[in-house]
C-alpha cells in the first residue's frame, strides 16, 4: 500500500490495495491514519461490492441510521442511493458538512461512484483546518465565544419534492419536529490531533446566537466568502469505481451539478462514531 498527496493542504490518493480482500488491523490502522493526516483520502477504481463497502467501514466506527431523506440500496439499509439527472437534479448544491443539526454529528464519510458522467460531476473538498488558520488573530478571539445554530437546512427543499402540498406541509413539520436543530461553537477543536478549525457550513449553519439577524447574516456571509479559497480545497474527477472516504468533522464538501441531463449514481455510508476515539 502506497499513498500520495493531492494538495499541500489536502487529499491523499491510496493505491495497491484490494478493498474487496480481507485487511489486518495494522492495514486498518495505517489508512485511518493517512485519513487524520489529509482528511480526504481516494481509492481509485476499486470495484468494491457492497458487503466490502459494509465491512470497510465498519472498521472505523458504527454506521449511521438509514438516511432520512435519501433511499437506500436494495438489500442494504445503511448504503444510501445518491442518484441524479435531469428528472432528480442534485438538491445540495452548495458547500456543506453533512449532518452538522443532529445530535450526533458523523465521523466520516465513505463514497463510492457507481455511474458517473463522461464529463462533470466532479466534488470538492475544502479543509476547515486552513480556514481557521488564515483568520486573523484578533477574529479568532472573537469567533471563540461563539455559537451557532445548525438545522435542517436545504433538505426541506427535499422533502417537498414529487409530493402534494399537504404532503410536504406534514413531512417537514415532522422531521423538523424529529430532528430539531443543535448548537455548536464555532471554533470546534479535533479530538483527535487536538487542533482547531472553523465549524461553519453554509447549508445548515442557520443562526448566530447572540447578533440580531443582520448582524447574523453579514457575518455568515464573511464565514462563507473566507471558506471558499482554492488554497484549502481539492477537486476530484470521478471514474467508475472510485471510493472516496472522508472527515466529515473537519472538511466541507461540494458536489459540483454541471452534468445535467446525464446520470450520476453514487453509493454512500456514513459513520457515527470514530471507533478509535477514546474520549467518546
Amino acid at each position: 500500500m502506497k499513498y500520495n498527496k493531492i494538495t499541500p493542504t489536502i487529499g491523499s490518493t491510496i493505491e495497491e490495495i484490494d478493498l474487496n480482500k480481507d485487511l489486518n488491523k495494522a492495514i486498518y490502522d495505517k489508512i485511518y491514519k493517512i485519513l487524520i493526516e489529509n482528511l480526504v483520502i481516494i481509492f481509485k477504481k476499486t470495484n468494491i461490492t457492497h458487503d466490502s463497502h459494509i465491512k470497510f467501514s465498519k472498521q472505523f466506527g458504527e454506521l449511521d441510521e438509514p438516511h432520512h431523506v435519501y433511499p437506500h440500496v436494495k438489500n442494504y439499509k445503511r448504503i444510501v442511493l445518491l442518484e441524479n439527472d435531469i428528472n432528480n437534479p442534485p438538491d445540495t448544491n452548495s458547500w456543506h458538512t453533512d449532518l452538522t443539526f443532529k445530535i450526533k454529528q458523523p465521523f466520516a464519510s465513505v463514497l463510492v461512484a457507481k455511474e458517473v458522467p463522461s464529463v462533470g460531476g466532479d466534488t470538492l473538498w475544502s479543509s476547515c483546518y486552513a480556514a481557521y488558520d488564515r483568520l486573523p488573530n484578533d477574529m479568532k478571539k472573537y469567533l471563540e465565544k461563539i455559537k451557532v445554530i445548525h438545522d435542517f437546512g436545504d433538505f426541506r427543499n427535499s422533502l417537498s419534492n414529487n409530493v402534494s402540498n399537504e404532503e410536504a406541509i406534514e413531512l417537514l413539520n415532522l422531521n423538523v419536529h424529529k430532528f430539531g436543530h443543535n448548537i455548536r461553537p464555532l471554533i470546534g477543536t479535533h479530538p483527535i490531533t487536538n487542533k482547531k478549525f472553523l465549524n461553519f457550513n453554509e447549508s445548515f449553519s442557520s443562526y448566530i446566537i447572540g447578533l440580531t439577524i443582520n448582524e447574523s447574516n453579514s457575518l455568515k456571509t464573511f464565514l462563507s466568502n473566507h471558506m471558499n479559497k482554492p488554497e484549502d480545497q481539492m477537486r476530484w474527477k470521478w471514474s467508475k469505481g472510485d471510493m472516496v472516504m472522508w472527515d466529515n468533522r473537519v472538511t466541507m464538501h461540494y458536489a459540483v451539478s454541471d452534468y445535467m441531463p446525464h446520470y450520476r449514481c453514487m453509493n454512500r455510508i456514513t459513520i457515527v462514531n470514530d471507533l478509535r476515539d477514546n474520549n467518546q
